[in-house]
């Protein structure tokens, strides 16, 4: 019966879904424990200064390159105890750009070089490997060209080194243009409630985390230990993290230690990144998923490198849920009709609303599953502006942002769901990097065409579901059916924000390509 059969895939995804929600409940859990308890601080004290080797990987990156070079020679280390790798793959200005940066900063006694690739072979993962060849450090922090690193940096990473076991240690991501617009801010709040609870709390618990790429330093032996960096993922850094895991490192995770960075302020590039995100953890999860599994680990532990490794499935379960809202509301309605007129309907069917009625009853039980998102990218929020000491402002703005990332979780699952198929059959694309445009102070100068993503046809797919909901939603509000409400509200704008969002800008940057201020001012969008 097409009833059953839609009831049936309606809830075997919610039970997937599950399974990630308990995830989630497990880590406010534990961070309510850790709380209470209070954090331990591991790092000791440490006089050496061992020689270091600090990378960065660079391409076509010419408007924040600047400031990346000018925080690097400002780290709070010896001079003569640490080395610069500039790994440019650049194909565009940027590399003549650095060319006149590095001359200055060698006149200065700084010891940097230039790594320049004329073939991005392996991307950034190629280029991390070239550098790992002519390196010396005992040590290798990398950054990304949007960042601004920490002068204290060094100081406080190495000497969590000490204990042999240690691969890498980890800093959290600051945000240099969180109130840039609304799509900013929610950036911010997914990203503080990774680092601040899902690191945080696996890394204190001794689960299996991830490098994020930048803001961190490894100790080389780990890096070749574990099997170098790998370019056959679009993730190396999660590919190397489990990697050296696996062989019994850990990895550190320090709250409190703060490199900024910059948000993508273009819709389609920050969709793109999610994408290479979302593509890149399946096709770690189809290389290393079975070692994962089979070595011995608790079962704590496997259960959460699972829902690690294994997260971006729940783009696809989103969809589904997304696609089936419309004939799932139908059917309600049919079988509401059977339970105000009961004597003009058979007994088979009034046997088949006792079922339908079963399944609304286990489909309102599974709404508790989405509370925890919620809470904590709340608690993200007000935890971020306590280390960094800043005052909490406008709880209720925040309050609904955190509400409003759920929809915009849901708006990504057909891009995401593409990524996902790509990965599962085993589709190579390359690494494509998300352009930055050095937003200061809410204004971005000389943005340049072509470093913006072009609109995917999937855009056009997301418009075309928000309309979908819309008229899911119209239906529902006809027949006086409002559970799926709430959250048919949430997907259908987070569905209109991106679509509509992203042709915005392409027309706006196909008609100014070259030079202009932002007319977006500094602040949440209204």
């Amino acid at each position: 019966m097409i009833e059953s059969f839609l009831f049936s895939t309606y809830l075997v995804f919610l039970l997937i879904l599950s399974l990630y929600s308990i995830h989630a409940y497990l880590i406010l859990y534990y961070y309510l424990r850790l709380r209470k308890k209070g954090r331990k601080r591991e790092s000791p004290p440490n006089k050496d200064y061992p020689f270091v080797t600090i990378q960065l990987p660079i391409y076509n990156e010419k408007y924040v390159v600047e400031r990346l070079l000018d925080s690097v020679v400002k780290i709070n280390y010896p001079k003569e105890r640490y080395e610069i790798q500039v790994l440019d793959d650049s194909t565009d200005e940027t590399t003549f750009i650095l060319s006149s940066l590095i001359e200055k900063y060698s006149s200065l006694g700084f010891n940097i070089s230039l790594i320049h690739r004329t073939e991005r072979k392996g991307f950034k993962a190629g280029a991390l490997a070239e550098g790992l060849k002519l390196s010396k450090g005992e040590f290798i922090a990398i950054f990304d060209a949007d960042f601004i690193v920490n002068p204290d940096f060094l100081q406080r990473t190495l000497p969590y080194f000490t204990d042999k076991r240690v691969a890498a240690v980890q800093a959290r991501w600051g945000h240099l243009n969180r109130d840039y617009s609304i799509l900013t801010q929610g950036q911010a709040l997914a990203l503080d409630e990774h680092f601040l609870f899902e690191q945080d709390i696996k890394s204190q618990k001794g689960l299996f985390i991830n490098f994020n790429g930048t803001c961190g330093i490894w100790r080389r032996s780990a890096i070749e230990e574990g099997g170098g960096w790998q370019d056959d993922t679009l993730t190396e850094d999660l590919d190397l993290s489990y990697r050296v895991q696996l062989k019994g490192y850990r990895i550190v995770f320090i709250p409190d230690l703060v490199c900024p960075g910059e948000l993508p302020i273009d819709v389609n590039g920050f969709k793109r990144q999610q994408f290479r995100w979302t593509k890149g953890g399946i096709e770690v999860a189809r290389k290393l998923f079975r070692r994962v599994m089979t070595c011995p680990l608790p079962v704590g532990k496997k259960f959460f490198a699972f829902t690690h490794l294994t997260c971006p499935f729940v783009y696809p379960c989103l969809f589904v849920l997304s696609l089936l809202s419309l004939p799932l509301t139908m059917t309600k309605v049919k079988y509401t009709e059977v339970i105000l007129n009961p004597s003009q309907f058979s007994d088979y069917l009034l046997v088949q609303n006792r079922a339908v009625s079963f399944y609304f009853f286990l489909l309102a039980v599974f709404t508790i599953f989405v509370l925890p998102f919620p809470i904590l990218y709340i608690l993200a929020y007000y935890r971020a502006n306590q280390l960094e000491g800043k005052k909490a402002e406008k709880k209720a703005k925040w309050f609904f942002i955190a509400f409003l990332l759920i929809g915009g979780f849901v708006s990504l699952s057909i891009f995401n769901t593409k990524a996902c198929l790509e990965a599962l059959f085993g589709i190579k694309t390359e690494f494509t990097r998300t352009p930055k445009f050095s937003v200061i102070d809410g204004k971005v100068s000389l943005r340049d065409k072509k470093y913006l993503e072009p609109i995917s046809f999937c855009t056009f797919l997301e418009m075309g579901m928000g309309f979908y909901l819309l008229f899911t939603i119209i239906y529902s509000l006809c027949h006086f059916e409002f559970g799926l409400l709430p959250f048919l509200s949430l997907y259908t704008l987070g569905f209109f924000f991106l679509s509509f969002s992203s042709i915005q800008q392409h027309i706006e940057f196909k008609l100014n390509p070259r030079t202009r201020e932002a007319t977006q001012p500094t602040g949440p969008a209204n």
